[in-house]
């Protein structure tokens, strides 16, 4: 043995240290021989039928190949069904999505409708036949869409 490891075991022996550390082990091992004294008979009973009583259990129980199996298909069953739930979920939001352009677009036009409208105002109101087909396109989308923009 090395004199470094002869000269901690004698020191350990004797109860000779001069580190902090090492006088803080020597407490906490007092203290633990302490506890144990402190100890009743009873206690020390419990505390080793509780390690018997342990070492017979086993931590993990094992699983039977049926169970795996079934546990396993039950798993890839639920996988399945989120796949066709985010399937299902993309295709509505793409619909979402375009239902949400359409009517943007359908606005637009109203909006460019109202223009033409306030702009023409003096023409559609005296009938002028060169912005007959106008009007009427006008009225014709008003009538097709206004159920969009509702």
């Amino acid at each position: 043995m090395s004199d470094f490891l002869e000269n901690l075991k004698k020191a350990a022996d004797n109860g000779e240290f001069n580190s902090e550390a090492a006088k803080k082990i020597l407490e906490i091992n007092e203290l633990a021989d302490k506890k144990i004294g402190e100890a009743t008979p009873a206690d020390l009973e419990k505390i080793q039928e509780s390690l018997e009583k342990r070492q017979g259990e086993e931590l993990v129980a094992p699983v039977s190949e049926e169970k795996v199996i079934e546990v396993n298909t039950e798993y890839e069953k639920k996988m399945a069904q989120l796949k066709k739930l985010d399937a299902v979920n993309a295709q509505l939001a793409i619909l979402i999505e375009i239902e949400d352009m359409v009517k943007l677009s359908v606005e637009d036009m109203f909006g460019f409708t109202d223009e033409l409208e306030a702009k023409f105002k003096k023409e559609f109101e005296t009938e002028d036949p060169m912005f007959g087909d106008l009007s009427q396109k006008i009225e014709e989308i008003k009538s097709k869409y206004k159920s969009i923009i509702n």
